[in-house]
């Protein structure tokens, strides 16, 4: 049992709750800047590491244009919901982004080898879309009917799978073990409790906001199913490429918790999938 680190998942989430209730309900201003900052941070930091991840594998990359580019998802974002930019900005702005990414692999080499011109593209486009794309729909959530409320749940359900998941599957796990090569301690007991943690935050809200969500149980729980799949794929998916570059963590920006990619996977794919679950669902 590694203590050390369950305490320190317990101490980062007494740190962590308290500052985004802060951001989310004491300071909402223009549509919750503060927050959306720390996400275009989280976008460029973790653009950064997954940069790393390629040179760990002696796969070049751009290091730098890739995670700028990067932060226009986030802010590009930001900018949609204040009205200053229109739902299709995204359809102009990566292809364009991708472009200039290519052009920089192919002419702009810097002395490396024409050989290198797919793997320094490939990588660099990758850094760009991961994870900028999918935390963008984390900014989006500032842009619907009741903002506040829709963060602090989503935060919720993805805390409240992740660490019931952690828990259970540290404590009784072992026997149910599933071995997978990209992360050999996912257990079914892990799933199934934060399956319970997803449904166990739902019922929270139901009692203690039961307008909100806009939709009725059955939607709720298939909300509470779905972000349970979605959390585990988003942590499946960062062990593997974290394996695949032979590194125990994607950094050390978290004192005791690795590198940004290590905090944000759960969030991963749940961010578009809980946005529109709320934008389309609660009509």
């Amino acid at each position: 049992m590694n203590w050390r680190g369950f305490l320190i998942r317990i101490l980062l989430v007494g740190v962590a709750f308290p500052v985004f209730a802060v951001l989310i309900f004491l300071l909402p201003q223009f549509h919750h800047l503060g927050l959306n900052i720390i996400v275009v941070f989280a976008t460029i930091t973790g653009a950064f590491e997954m940069a790393a991840l390629f040179r760990a594998r002696k796969i070049p990359t751009s290091a730098l244009l890739a995670p700028v580019l990067a932060a226009a998802f986030p802010i590009g974002a930001y900018l949609e919901v204040w009205g200053y930019f229109p739902p299709a900005w995204m359809g102009i702005w990566m292809p364009t982004a991708v472009g200039i990414l290519l052009m920089r692999a192919v002419f702009f080499r810097g002395g490396r080898k024409l050989t290198t011109v797919l793997a320094y593209a490939s990588s660099s486009v990758f850094t760009f879309f991961y994870p900028g794309f999918f935390l963008a729909w984390i900014v989006r959530l500032s842009g619907l009917p009741d903002p506040s409320l829709s963060i602090v749940f989503f935060l919720c359900l993805v805390f409240g799978n992740d660490m019931a998941a952690y828990f259970a599957g540290t404590l009784w796990g072992a026997s149910s073990r599933l071995n997978l090569e990209v992360s050999p301690k996912k257990s079914i007991l892990g799933f199934a409790a934060g399956l319970l943690g997803s449904f166990i935050v739902i019922g929270l809200f139901a009692l203690v906001v039961p307008n909100f969500p806009r939709f009725g149980i059955p939607v709720r729980l298939a909300l509470g199913f779905c972000t349970a799949v979605t959390v585990i794929l988003g942590d499946l998916l960062e062990s593997g490429m974290k394996r695949s570059a032979g590194v125990k963590d994607s950094g050390g920006v978290i004192p005791g918790r690795g590198g940004m990619l290590d905090s944000i996977d759960s969030m991963i794919f749940t961010a578009p999938l809980f946005y529109y679950f709320i934008l389309l669902a609660g009509r």
